[in-house]
């Protein structure tokens, strides 16, 4: 299965070269102050969870899975390498997005280092419910075909909550309760939110795994 995951890095590794250089760029943006630290984490988990469909529309091009099928390696090796490999990616995207906001918190105190690490938590469960999504989706119409669901999976929820807002759904909260919360609470609970669309990337797993071993090639 590692030898699967190398084969994804090395066919992508021009692609992740672009996506490097890319958010780098961003994060010069946002060290002078033209985007907040919440726009980076969110790019970062966004651009970094399509790179599986990528890896899927390189998969199909080259006939890969009626290739890999002679392997001994069975089908059930074919979707976890390609699940092991959405994982690294969501982890380099963490990693990446942490040392973004240590550096964009230095000199702005504890607050802001509390409000960028929940903004990266958030971005995380994002990313995470977007692949949990798409990867049976994949494996099910094709990357092509599953393509404008991701739109929908990252769209939707957005004007839902835009909307809520324009129709006074919110007017009744109320938060201020949030703001006497420690930093220390707000910062537990906020480390919890990845968890469940990680534990759902295991269920996402067993679906895609049923799909591929009832898929013809």
């Amino acid at each position: 299965m590692t030898g699967l995951v190398l084969k994804d890095m090395l066919v992508m590794r021009k692609t992740l070269k672009t996506y490097v250089l890319f958010l780098a760029f961003y994060l010069l943006l946002a060290v002078i102050g033209l985007f907040p630290i919440s726009t980076i984490t969110a790019v970062t988990q966004i651009i970094i969870m399509m790179l599986p469909l990528s890896a899927f529309s390189f998969d199909e091009l080259a006939k890969w899975d009626r290739y890999a099928l002679t392997f001994p390696t069975g089908r059930r090796s074919l979707v976890g390498a390609r699940y092991l490999f959405t994982l690294v990616m969501a982890a380099a995207a963490t990693l990446y997005s942490l040392v973004a906001c240590v550096v964009l918190s230095i000199g702005k105190g504890q607050s802001a280092m509390a409000e960028n690490l929940l903004s990266l938590m958030v971005s995380l469960g994002l990313g995470l419910i977007i692949a949990d999504i798409l990867l049976p989706l994949c494996y099910k119409l094709g990357v092509e075909r599953a393509r404008p669901y991701m739109y929908i999976v990252i769209f939707a929820p957005l004007l839902l909550f835009f909307g809520a807002y324009k129709l006074g759904l919110f007017e009744g909260i109320n938060l201020s309760s949030l703001d006497r919360m420690p930093e220390s609470t707000v910062l537990a609970v906020g480390s919890l939110l990845p968890l469940i669309p990680l534990l759902g990337l295991g269920l996402s797993y067993l679906i895609s795994c049923r799909i591929m071993e009832q898929k013809e090639f």
